[in-house]
């Protein structure tokens, strides 16, 4: 009965990890889209002129 319940409070622990990762993992991604837009806008900028 012991087992079980370190098993499943690692389980609840790592979903938590899991989650808090993916959060950072879409801001970081979130930040380098923009900073790819600002590039892509850049190019257009330079093409046109």
């Amino acid at each position: 009965m012991i087992d079980f319940i370190i098993i499943t409070a690692f389980c609840i622990f790592m979903t938590f990890m899991i989650i808090g990762f993916n959060k950072q993992m879409n801001e970081k991604n979130k930040k380098r889209d923009e900073i790819n837009k600002i590039i892509k806008d850049r190019k257009k900028d330079e093409i046109t002129d």
